[in-house]
């Protein structure tokens, strides 16, 4: 066994005060908001005796929460939603049944950085929150609920994505059950700061499988805003847009799209683009949801439909896209438009899912896409077909939001670091190994991202014509979903 030597996260070898500083200096966007405080010697003592602490650290909560959301976004590549082609993140990724607690051990902002970043949130929001803010009369209510948002997401995300992870430095492991009731705690404390807490608290509730909670709280948010987006933009400079760099800016283009999503990407197509963390779409999913699990069809189909209303109407993006579409091997994907796409042998063939590639002036949703129709929604018969729309609609609608991972079920190890240095964790631990439901296809490796003919084209040049124009995929995750009662409410 290896030996246990250090902390980790949060405080191990220096103070919280100098980690948050620490974020300001480096940090400079919309959604961070940053201060020019810069003093990487300032110790704890320090920044509790100084003039107005709280509104002096919420920069830096700002700053590793918009690093959160990168590395939890880009873990997408793990689900059905993407495959990797390229080097910039780690190909095993690709496959959850491979992916250990060594590939998640990086504190970047890629896939592998989802532990490190979410525990450095949590780590600088209980210095806020249970140190300095009860120190600090002048403390503003509003930003102190805000670090409770902050905190509230830290526990969010754990509960989504990891199965079992310690809540405190070389603490035990608790389980996602656990980190989802302190989420739920910190977003109670939190809804002075705006509708996104409620939103916060509907997934919450959800995956804690109450429907009545998560339906309350979603029918806040659309009462307060039916519009509702809360979508902090990143900065080109100091703190960009991760998915960009591997949807667009790198020439290998690591992240590429199933092809039935081909239409959706690159859903961020510059360095300062927002990502969405909460929104009007996300509340109706969960209310149609909601509706379908107590055996109401007809009302899943109305909030299904608003949600596809809703998401049809935040507009494009024009981009000029470079993107050739190939494989690990250079051979093409599919990048035209004649291509129709079924979701498995068993469905119908689409048009319309795929898009010219390369190619200028391409339209692209940037918030909220989805191939669903309002119209097609109020055609759906049976309760299974409006299951299959509603996982449907939450994968092209929520893509690159983060929600893939845990919608399939599945859970992440924490990562190496934290079970070489923590005392209470042992390998084989609870958490330390994935967690992979039983209707995750595992033979053959990728089995999600497969499509079949590969040889759509006559070569492997760029002007190669087509010669194959219908595409089978695997796997519907999405109908294995709805075979395998999947819901959180079911």
């Amino acid at each position: 066994m290896r030996k246990k030597n250090m902390s980790i996260l949060g405080t191990g070898g220096r103070s919280v005060a100098a980690a948050l500083l620490a974020v300001l200096t480096v940090a400079a966007c919309d959604a961070i908001d940053p201060t020019q405080v810069s003093n990487p010697t300032t110790t704890d003592d320090d920044l509790a005796e100084a003039t107005n602490p709280t509104e002096a650290l919420l920069p830096g909560l700002r700053a590793q929460f918009a690093r959160m959301i990168n590395a939890y976004v880009v873990a997408e590549v793990i689900t059905d939603n993407y495959s990797i082609h390229g080097t910039g993140i780690i190909v095993d990724m690709d496959e959850p049944h491979e992916v250990t607690s060594d590939l998640v051990n990086s504190t970047g902002t890629s896939a592998s950085g989802v532990y490190w970043n979410v525990q450095e949130l949590r780590a600088l929001a209980d210095f806020v929150i249970d140190e300095i803010a009860p120190n600090d009369p002048g403390a503003p209510p509003a930003l102190v609920a805000e670090a409770h948002y902050y905190r509230g997401m830290a526990f969010l995300t754990m509960g989504e994505v990891f199965s079992n992870v310690p809540h405190e430095e070389d603490g035990s492991p608790q389980p996602s059950e656990t980190a989802l009731t302190r989420a739920v705690a910190d977003l109670q404390a939190a809804t002075g700061f705006g509708p996104q807490a409620n939103a916060a608290l509907a997934r919450a509730h959800r995956l804690l499988g109450d429907a009545g909670a998560a339906a309350s709280a979603a029918s806040a948010v659309l009462g307060a805003d039916p519009d509702f987006l809360f979508a902090p933009s990143y900065d080109e400079q100091f703190l960009t847009n991760t998915p960009v760099a591997f949807l667009v800016l790198r020439a290998l283009q690591e992240m590429q799209p199933l092809p039935r999503l081909d239409f959706l990407d690159p859903k961020y197509t510059e360095r300062d683009s927002p990502i969405p963390i909460a929104k009007a779409e996300e509340m109706h999913l969960i209310l149609a949801e909601a509706a379908l699990a107590s055996g109401n069809v007809g009302e899943a189909r109305s909030h299904l439909a608003s949600a596809v209303t809703v998401a049809k109407g935040r507009g494009m993006v024009s981009f000029d896209d470079i993107d050739e579409r190939r494989n690990a091997d250079l051979s093409l994907r599919p990048r035209s438009s004649e291509i129709l796409i079924r979701a498995d042998a068993d469905s119908p063939y689409r048009a319309g899912l795929v898009l010219n590639r390369p190619s200028d002036g391409l339209e692209i949703p940037y918030i909220s896409g989805t191939s669903l129709s309002a119209d097609s929604i109020a055609g759906l018969g049976s309760a299974n077909e409006v299951w299959h729309a509603l996982w449907l609609a939450r994968q092209e609608i929520l893509l690159l939001e983060g929600r893939r991972l845990a919608d399939l079920g599945i859970k992440l190890p924490m990562m190496l670091r934290e079970i070489d240095q923590n005392d209470n964790i042992n390998e084989g631990d609870p958490g330390t190994v994935p967690v992979v439901p039983a209707y995750i296809p595992q033979n053959p490796r990728y089995a999600m991202d497969i499509y079949l003919p590969l040889d759509l084209y006559d070569g492997v040049d760029p002007g190669a014509p087509l010669v194959k124009n219908e595409v089978t995929m695997h796997v519907d995750m999405n109908r294995i979903l709805v075979a395998n009662n999947a819901s959180p409410f079911n």
